[in-house]
C-alpha cells in the first residue's frame, strides 16, 4: 500500500458494511453534579447508570445493534476509562475499544477510531454516535439512520447529520439551519444545512423556531472516506499523522499501539467551512416530534436539580 491511503469500494444502499464509531472519550461534565452525588467523584455521564441499570454507553450499543452489530462497532474512549469502558462493554462480543490518550475534541475522537473501520473495510459506510443520548424509541433512529446510507449512494462527498424536529424554543441545544434539497430520492427530507447555533439566546431561539431549524443530535452518517476526505482537504497534517497510524494498523504484525500526537480540532467546525463552495454537512429530520429522541439529558438533570 502506498503512503497515501486509498479508499476502494461503495457503500452500496443498505446497511451491509455499515459500521458505528461510538464517542465515549469525552469528560462529561454537564452532569458532573449529578455523577459526583451518585457516586462520590465526577464520572463521565455516558458511563454512569441513570436508567434501568444501564449505562448510556450500553443503551446506546444496544440501540444501533438491530442496525450494527459489535464486531462492527469501534467505541473511542479516554484511556483513563479505558478498564470501566471493557468492563461495561463485555456483553458485547466482538466490539473494538480504542483509548484515546487525551480529549482532543471531535476530529481526532473520530478519525482515530475511523483509521481502524477503514483497516477493516475500506468502502464502509459510517455512523458516529455520541455516547450520552437519552432516547425513548429508537425506531425512528434507526429508520432515518438506514435513509441516510441509501442517500448517500445517490449525494456525494457529503455528510448528514441528524436533527429533531423541535417543538419548543430551546436555549441549552445546538440547532441546524437547514438549506434547500439535496437528494430528491427522500421525498426532500435530506437538506442541505446554511449554518449550524450553538445554545442561542431566547429571542434568536423563537426565529429559529420559526425559521423551520432543527435540533442537533450530532449523529452524522456519511461514506468512511468521506470523512477521511474532509480532513485532507481542511487539516492535511493531522490527517498525515492518520494515515501513517493506518500504515501501522495494516502492516502485517503490526499494532496500532501508536496513537499520532495532534492538537485538538473540531470536524463539525472544520465541515462547516466551504467546501467547493458549499457546506460539506446535510440534514435529515428524524421523523416524528422531538419526543422522538433526546438531545442530552438536561431534563433529568433539571429534575434532579429541583428539590
Amino acid at each position: 500500500m502506498s503512503t497515501r491511503l486509498r479508499m476502494t469500494g461503495t457503500a452500496g444502499d443498505d446497511t451491509e458494511r455499515l459500521w458505528a464509531i461510538v464517542l465515549a472519550a469525552g469528560d462529561g461534565k454537564r452532569l458532573a453534579p449529578l455523577t459526583r452525588a451518585l457516586y462520590g467523584w465526577e464520572l463521565p455521564k455516558q458511563f454512569a447508570v441513570l436508567h434501568r441499570g444501564r449505562s448510556l454507553l450500553q443503551t446506546t450499543m444496544d440501540r444501533i445493534a438491530p442496525l450494527v452489530p459489535p464486531e462492527r462497532t469501534v467505541v473511542v474512549v479516554g484511556i483513563a476509562h479505558g478498564d470501566l469502558a471493557k468492563l461495561q462493554l463485555a456483553e458485547y462480543r466482538g466490539v473494538e475499544i480504542v483509548a484515546q490518550p487525551r480529549n482532543l475534541d471531535t476530529g481526532p475522537g473520530i478519525l482515530l477510531p475511523l483509521t481502524h473501520v477503514l483497516a477493516h473495510d475500506p468502502g464502509a459506510s459510517v455512523v458516529v454516535l455520541p455516547s450520552d443520548h437519552y432516547v425513548t424509541d429508537p425506531r425512528p433512529l434507526l429508520s432515518a439512520v438506514r435513509t441516510a446510507v441509501e442517500a448517500s449512494g445517490r449525494v456525494e462527498a457529503l455528510l448528514t447529520l441528524l436533527g429533531v424536529v423541535p417543538d419548543r424554543a430551546e436555549t441549552d441545544y445546538g440547532w441546524i439551519v437547514p438549506g434547500s434539497t439535496v437528494d430528491r430520492g427522500t421525498d426532500g427530507r435530506v437538506r442541505g444545512v446554511r449554518r449550524f447555533v450553538e445554545k442561542p439566546s431566547p429571542l434568536e431561539a423563537q426565529n429559529l423556531l420559526r425559521l423551520g431549524a432543527l435540533w442537533n443530535t450530532f449523529i452524522s452518517i456519511s461514506r468512511a472516506s468521506t470523512y477521511w476526505d474532509l480532513a485532507k482537504m481542511h487539516l492535511p497534517v493531522q490527517a498525515g499523522l492518520f494515515e501513517k497510524y493506518h500504515s501501522r494498523l495494516t502492516a502485517p504484525g503490526k499494532t496500532g499501539s501508536w496513537t499520532p500526537c495532534t492538537p485538538p480540532w473540531s470536524l463539525r467546525t472544520s465541515a462547516a467551512r466551504s467546501w467547493s463552495g458549499r457546506s460539506a454537512w446535510r440534514c435529515f429530520p428524524l421523523p416524528g416530534r422531538a419526543g422522538a429522541i433526546g438531545a442530552d439529558l438536561s431534563a433529568s438533570y433539571e429534575a434532579w436539580k429541583r428539590p
